[in-house]
């Protein structure tokens, strides 16, 4: 017995029944302040610009104090992290998993695509925001912030060689096709038509599509073969790649 305790047989253990319940309730709305924060950061993002809203914006924003907008999340960047990373992210599973289209052109199944990458980004954040970021990801090599983005790109890429693997593709040239080379034909001709994008504050995003889609269009004509492209057929399952159409 330790000194001025009570005699310890009196001491039982009383299991909380609701306390799962409790803490189910604490992560939810956890989780629904956190995304509050993220939300009112990226408002003030878009009007203000990064560099000039501060935590305490932030806060006033979403109705909290700074420490707990601190306490969430520690720094600026770690919300704007946490804005574009977990978006994006999400926006992958969905692609992942969705049914690929056949039985249609393969032009419009790649540029479908990579239109979608684009108007998910942008429902993720505006262009502001992106452009800040792209900047950030060359300005601060070696960060973890720079690093964030750079598999960021590569699980976009990844996504990309995924989809195309999905297909039985058959190359003009004839030779075996190679879907993580083919993705960084397709991720390369994106990205660059996207940065162009996001750099003008006027371009529509009808604009944009228009020049994925012919962009697209002359890809698949250079590199798959006419068969193929034209109805995008699926590998059978367990069927050899690339047989001739």
């Amino acid at each position: 017995m330790l000194p001025g305790a009570g005699p310890v047989a009196r001491m039982t253990f009383q299991p909380d029944g609701d306390a799962p319940a409790r803490a189910g309730l604490r992560e939810r709305k956890k989780a629904r302040r956190r995304g509050e924060i993220v939300r009112a950061a990226a408002e003030l993002f878009m009007r203000k610009g990064y560099d000039a809203t501060t935590l305490a914006d932030i806060a006033h924003e979403t109705g909290v104090s700074p420490p707990t907008v601190a306490n969430y999340f520690g720094s600026k960047e770690n919300i704007l992290s946490a804005l574009i990373f977990e978006g994006t992210e999400a926006a992958r599973i969905r692609h992942l998993h969705a049914p690929r289209p056949t039985g249609c052109h393969f032009a419009e199944v790649m540029a479908t695509l990579l239109c979608e990458f684009t108007e998910n980004t942008m429902r993720v954040a505006g262009k502001r925001i992106w452009r800040y970021a792209e900047a950030a990801s060359i300005r601060r090599h070696g960060s973890d912030f720079q690093s964030r983005f750079a598999r960021n790109d590569a699980a976009l890429h990844r996504l990309i060689a995924t989809v195309l693997d999905d297909y039985d593709i058959v190359l003009r040239n004839g030779s075996p096709p190679d879907p993580g080379f083919l993705a960084t034909i397709f991720f390369d001709r994106w990205t660059a038509l996207y940065l162009a994008y996001i750099k003008d504050e006027s371009m529509s995003m009808e604009t944009h599509a228009a020049q994925i889609r012919a962009d697209v269009a002359r890809l698949v004509g250079l590199l798959f073969d006419d068969g193929f492209a034209a109805s995008s057929p699926l590998k059978a399952p367990g069927g050899p790649p690339g047989r001739p159409a």
